[in-house]
């Protein structure tokens, strides 16, 4: 189910940053400054809602510190992510042309994206402090007692 979620969002997040560097190539600015631009806002997006959907049950914590954290090294992940999709595309798209290449290297970023979230930005973190008896408190809630 989280895969889906995933893809969902980064679905959504692609749309995003081509609504936004039309309107930008629209006002003018040129197209790689304005994909550039979608690229960070869309990334911004995608942090949202892959904390508050794709890994809701992986919380931060409450210190805003945690937050920052994850939010730069969702940021971190992001740019590597995008790193690995332009140097597939370049690699392939003579062989493969334009489009495959592109599926390709998305593919392969996203692939990429997703296993450093999984096991990194949003990695379930486990309290320092642990009141006694809590977890048998959780167990039977989950067991609907």
């Amino acid at each position: 189910m989280r895969i889906l979620r995933f893809v969902t969002v980064g679905s959504f997040c692609f749309s995003f940053q081509y609504v936004c560097a039309v309107l930008l190539a629209g006002l003018g600015a040129p197209w790689p400054l304005s994909n550039a631009a979608g690229f960070l806002l869309s990334a911004q997006l995608n942090f949202l809602l892959s904390s508050g959907w794709t890994w809701r049950d992986r919380p931060p914590g409450w210190a805003r510190s945690a937050l920052r954290r994850r939010w730069a090294s969702y940021n971190a992940t992001a740019v590597l992510a995008l790193a690995i999709n332009t140097a597939v595309f370049s690699v392939s798209y003579r062989a493969l042309g334009a489009l495959p290449a592109a599926a390709l290297g998305v593919l392969t970023g996203s692939v990429a994206n997703y296993l450093i979230c999984d096991r990194a930005v949003f990695r379930m973190r486990r309290s320092r402090w642990v009141r006694p008896g809590a977890g048998v408190a959780v167990a039977a809630e989950a067991q609907g007692r």
